[in-house]
Formats: C-alpha cells, sequence, structure tokens
C-alpha cells in the first residue's frame, strides 16, 4: 500500500475554481480522481481518503494500492508518498484515529407490515450510541477498541452537492480515538486498507495507526 501526503494551502483551496475547485466534500472527492488518470469514472474506487484543517493548511491522505500521481493544482513541494511494508499491520496493538460517517439502518416496512430490504439510513449523534458503533464495527473488523482510551470527538456536518444530477447531502462525521488491539490479523488488515463504514468516497473510514509496544 502507498500513503500519499498533500499539504494544501488555505490560499489555493480559495482560488480554485477548475474543476468545481475545492467548495465541498464531493468536490474534494473529484479532485482526488485527478491523481488517479488512469481509473474511468465507472471503475471501482480502490483507494482511501481522510482530509483534516490542520490550522495552518489542508492535510489530505490518501491511502491506496498503487502509487497516485500528483495532480497540477497541488504544489510539488507539498505533495510526499511512501510504501508502508506488509509488515506495519503484523503489530498486535495500535493507537488509531477513525474519521467516520456513523450511521444506523431503521426498520421500514410496507403496506402490510412487511420489512423493507433497504431501510433509511440516519446518523448516531449521542455518545453511548457511537460507542455501541464502534465496538460493532470492530469486532466486524478484527480488533477490540480499548474503552479506557476511547475518544469521541464531533467534527462539522459536511454539506455536499453533485451538479450533474443536482442531488445535495450532508454527513455526518466524527473522530474516533483511542487504543485497539488485534483479535483477527485477515479481517484487520482489510479493514486498515478498504476502510470501515459509510461514505469513504468522501473522505471517510481510513484508519490511520500507530504501532503499540507489545
Amino acid at each position: 500500500m502507498i500513503l500519499t501526503k498533500a499539504e494544501v494551502p488555505y490560499e489555493l483551496v480559495a482560488r480554485e475554481r477548475k474543476g468545481g475547485g475545492f467548495r465541498d466534500s464531493y468536490a474534494w472527492h473529484k479532485r482526488v480522481w485527478e491523481a488517479f488518470p488512469d481509473k474511468k469514472p465507472s471503475d471501482k474506487r480502490d483507494f482511501l481518503t481522510r482530509l483534516d484543517d490542520t490550522g495552518e493548511h489542508f492535510r489530505l491522505l490518501i491511502l491506496s494500492p498503487q502509487p497516485p500521481v500528483r495532480p497540477g493544482w497541488c504544489p510539488e513541494v507539498n505533495w510526499r508518498s511512501k510504501s508502508i511494508p506488509q509488515d506495519f499491520y503484523g503489530h498486535s496493538a495500535y493507537r488509531f484515529s477513525l474519521l467516520a460517517n456513523p450511521t444506523r439502518r431503521l426498520v421500514v416496512r410496507d403496506a402490510k407490515g412487511n420489512r423493507k430490504k433497504n431501510g433509511q439510513r440516519v446518523p448516531v449523534g449521542k455518545r453511548d450510541d457511537l460507542i455501541h458503533w464502534i465496538e460493532q464495527k470492530a469486532s466486524q473488523h478484527g480488533f477490540v477498541v480499548h474503552a479506557d482510551s476511547l475518544k469521541t470527538v464531533p467534527r462539522p456536518r459536511q454539506h455536499f452537492l453533485i451538479s450533474r444530477s443536482k442531488t445535495s447531502g450532508t454527513h455526518s462525521a466524527t473522530e474516533f480515538i483511542g487504543r485497539l488491539e488485534v483479535s483477527d490479523r485477515d479481517r484487520f488488515t482489510e479493514a486498515a486498507t478498504r476502510g470501515i463504514g459509510s461514505a469513504k468516497a468522501f473522505g471517510f473510514g481510513m484508519l490511520c495507526l500507530h504501532p503499540l509496544p507489545s
């Protein structure tokens, strides 16, 4: 896997208008695709992203199987890529940060009272529900979160507009910070490289990891 960090200056974001600029999370999503010029719009996305406002610039992280190509809008000095050794995912414990879009599915029934296959998704907002959400995801993805270390940090909601379809939407963002212990190596590695939760195309789901001593 390749981890790329792009430091995007505020002034560039403010003045850039070509290709829709950086007005919202969907616009960022489109700009990141420019780093993979060989991909077609119909291709399946196989990379993860995360965007943070550091107080000095926007920091964009890209985790991908193949090295991305620096887009013209990012200064060369602000673009760095490095390979992640496979044994990085072989540790037993990590400090982690996960920017996620936690949701739960409501049960929706038809006129006869039968449960519909696709229920409505709604944001998870209460702390107890957020803890339940991350613990459930951890169980599904081969790790255990240390409850005494867990912090839930609310982030501003992210509104976006998809101009070609004239549809809009909102993602609720929460950052989870804490320590985790790996319980199933294969499932954990898959989660670390493919992401957790919904809205991965909009910058959610990347596990940022720092190995801890055994």
